[in-house]
């Protein structure tokens, strides 16, 4: 496996790091992977590790090349910049698909909640959109008129909306980021999951979004596991720190759900008899 990593931002604080799997005479057949991008959650003012790289590494034991993107948060967030830089992350690994071993039409997000939100966020509104998403309690509704309110009355600020959009943001600005919104009847295809134990990304707003798939006619898959507490990430020991509410054995499955939803979707790997044939640099006398 060979690891890169490239600046999104002239102080390197964005990032996109890959982990490309080079193409091996014994398995030439899937050479050329899907690619996933994942989105760690942090509600927009921190990022993440345990939805960062053990996504990427699970994802790649499944046969994808994957890569993590770091993305701008708190005051850098502001004006909308993780939008445009997964992006510009998706625009760059369709540009270097060749380089690493990517189908330029296989491109997912998978996004942990603040970072569900920018997966779907890229995914219905994004100027290079991935071909299918997958929303892991994804954060869909992050604002709040009634929230807000009462933040405001405490002379407390929102957080999130000051991060994205800056103090003094309007109601018109804060309700767009609402993701339901923007489902119409050329949004992409849409894997979801989510716990009804969640008290942050809670059951009905994750129905909400769900519902606006159906309605648009448009594929979607989803499941609402019955416990787990939000940050679930890979509901195993190796994401969980050592904290049991962490896991769950059943909510775990959802990688393997995702993995087979994107099969039935866009293919399984193409069974050839000379797969070696149509791999750069490999030929019959390797085999």
């Amino acid at each position: 496996m060979k690891i890169i990593k490239e600046y999104l931002s002239e102080d390197k604080e964005v990032t996109l790091t890959g982990y490309i799997q080079e193409p091996s005479k014994e398995m030439a057949s899937v050479a050329i992977k899907p690619a996933m991008l994942v989105l760690p959650g942090g509600a927009y003012l921190f990022l993440s590790d345990r939805e960062a790289e053990p996504i990427a590494l699970a994802y790649a034991a499944r046969g994808f090349q994957t890569f993590v993107l770091r993305y701008s948060v708190g005051a850098r967030a502001r004006g909308g910049k993780p939008l445009a830089e997964a992006s510009a992350a998706i625009g760059l690994i369709r540009k270097n698909a060749a380089e690493w071993h990517v189908a330029p039409d296989q491109v997912f997000t998978c996004g942990f909640s603040a970072g569900g939100h920018l997966s779907a966020w890229v995914g219905l509104c994004g100027e290079h959109k991935p071909n299918g998403m997958i929303l892991c309690y994804a954060a869909t509704e992050i604002y709040s008129t009634d929230r807000d309110l009462e933040l405001r009355g405490r002379g407390e600020p929102n957080r999130i909306m000051d991060a994205l959009l800056g103090p003094g943001y309007k109601e018109a600005d804060a309700e767009a980021l609402n993701l339901s919104n923007h489902v119409d009847g050329g949004s992409i295809p849409m894997f979801s999951w989510g716990t009804a134990e969640d008290a942050l990304v809670r059951a009905p707003g994750l129905l909400r979004f769900a519902q606006a798939y159906a309605a648009a006619g448009r594929p979607f898959e989803f499941h609402m596991y019955q416990y787990g507490e939000h940050g679930l990430a890979l509901s195993n020991h190796i994401t969980a720190n050592g904290r049991k509410s962490y896991t769950d054995q059943v909510a775990e499955g959802w990688l393997d759900l995702s993995v087979n939803w994107i099969r039935r979707n866009f293919g399984e790997p193409e069974i050839v008899d000379k797969p070696y044939e149509a791999v750069p640099g490999l030929n019959k006398d390797d085999k």
